[in-house]
């Protein structure tokens, strides 16, 4: 379902994640919509793509799937956008001459000839030029969010690239598509490889192997992994990718020396094993804290812990199995006690 209108009120904004309930004014009536909307601000016209839910609380609202930021067309709505405080160097009373002066053209007048404001008063040449370049960059925002819908990539992902890439999002990700499966955990490898694909990336680029080889190892740790053994990496990305095994262990060399992964030799099982960096780095910081915890004197440990225990189980009328009392013993013994598995190992 898809509504066009205004968003009269912001009732509530998530700072962080960009979720948002507004009042939303369409031409038959005004709803409430709720969803994930960066960059939106009271005044803005929309294009909402959605459903409508019933809250318990809260009663009918329209749920928010995708949106795009429209240009208001009445010079009302011109007025009203260009008074909202975000575009700098203009304020209400600015606003109002500009419209009044050029009606409907102020907005390809800001965009292209900036020049000509410089006939309402207080506007030289230098603020013109700043105004138009704060009126731009906020264009240049709006068009993010539709751009990356292609890729699979909702609005509150966006507005997470954005913060990372800057105003020359759009041409970063042309240039190198990839760079999303970096930039964000709910990028699609498989969709984005195929958006890729059709841009002209070739199927043998090194930023597609690496990438590839990268995801790869996500999924491993989307799995509850932090490691893969290499030349089961080597075979799921060489299928995944269509290509060769030499390119793709060319690859893991150039993200080894670029430390984007870590290659474990384990002499012993001989075997090697590969790590996202993060995760090996996790890892080895939960080593050395285990290694550290274990060092220090056992405060912990219960005097007449046979005793005590003996007790317990009477008193409580439990019964404890073999690995439940040995998992106690090992706490009361040891600094560091690590056990795995659920209930249902004991």
């Amino acid at each position: 379902m898809e509504l066009k209108g205004e968003i009269k009120e912001i009732i509530y904004r998530n700072e962080i994640n960009s979720y948002t309930i507004a009042n939303f004014e369409t031409d038959a009536e005004e709803t409430t919509i709720v969803g994930y909307l960066p960059f939106i601000e009271k005044g803005d016209t929309l294009k909402v793509v959605g459903n409508i839910v019933e809250h318990p609380e809260y009663g009918t609202q329209f749920k928010v799937e995708t949106f795009e930021k429209l240009m208001p067309e009445s010079i009302e709505a011109i007025e009203k956008y260009l008074s909202n405080g975000k575009i700098k160097g203009i304020g209400p009373a600015t606003a109002k001459k500009m419209v009044d002066t050029f009606g409907r053209e102020i907005v390809s007048i800001l965009r292209y000839e900036p020049e000509k404001l410089v006939c309402i008063k207080g506007i030289t040449k230098q603020k013109a030029i700043e105004i138009s370049d704060s009126f731009n960059s906020n264009w240049d925002i709006w068009k993010i969010v539709g751009y990356l819908e292609k890729f699979g990539i909702g609005a509150s992902g966006a507005e997470t690239i954005y913060k990372k890439l800057g105003p020359t999002t759009i041409e970063q990700i042309e240039s190198n598509p990839y760079i999303l499966v970096d930039l964000s955990t709910k990028a699609n490898f498989m969709q984005i490889d195929k958006i890729a694909i059709e841009m002209g990336i070739d199927v043998e680029s090194e930023l597609r192997i690496r990438s590839g080889i990268k995801y790869a190892l996500k999924l491993a740790t989307n799995n509850g992994h932090c490691t893969v053994l290499y030349e089961n990496l080597v075979q799921f990305s060489k299928d995944l990718l269509g290509v060769s095994e030499e390119m793709v262990e060319n690859n893991i060399i150039f993200l080894q020396v670029k430390k984007e992964i870590v290659i474990e030799d384990r002499k012993e099982e001989k075997q090697e094993w590969v790590y996202l960096q993060n995760y090996y780095k996790a890892e080895e910081n939960i080593a050395e804290n285990l290694l550290a915890l274990d060092k220090y004197l056992n405060v912990k440990e219960i005097d007449n812990f046979d005793k005590k225990l003996k007790k317990f189980e009477k008193n409580s009328d439990i019964e404890l199995s073999e690995k439940q009392r040995e998992a106690l013993y090992a706490v009361q013994n040891n600094n560091v006690c690590i056990i795995t598995g659920g209930p249902r190992n004991w």
